[in-house]
């Protein structure tokens, strides 16, 4: 046999292969979407924030003043370094 008579046979062979392989697919049932285990559950729960009495203090140990500082603030800076 000759390299000329079984190249093109190899790729009708496989481009039929390609398209039996692709009907079958076509055919097949759709996807179905199924919830997940827990699905209903909640995600998130809202917790109930109650206020501190007595001063309030931030992450870094320091108190919260209650009332913006008398003297201004500009560019983000703090009012006790600017005197």
């Amino acid at each position: 046999m000759n390299r000329r008579l079984i190249r093109p046979a190899g790729r009708m062979l496989a481009g039929l292969a390609l398209l039996g392989a692709l009907s079958a697919c076509a055919t097949s049932e759709g996807i179905q979407a199924v919830n997940a285990p827990g699905a209903y559950e909640p995600i998130a729960v809202v917790a109930v924030v109650e206020p501190e009495r007595g001063p309030q203090v931030n992450q870094w140990g320091g108190i919260v003043p209650d009332a913006k500082p008398v003297t201004p603030v500009d560019d983000g800076a703090l009012a006790e370094i600017d005197s």
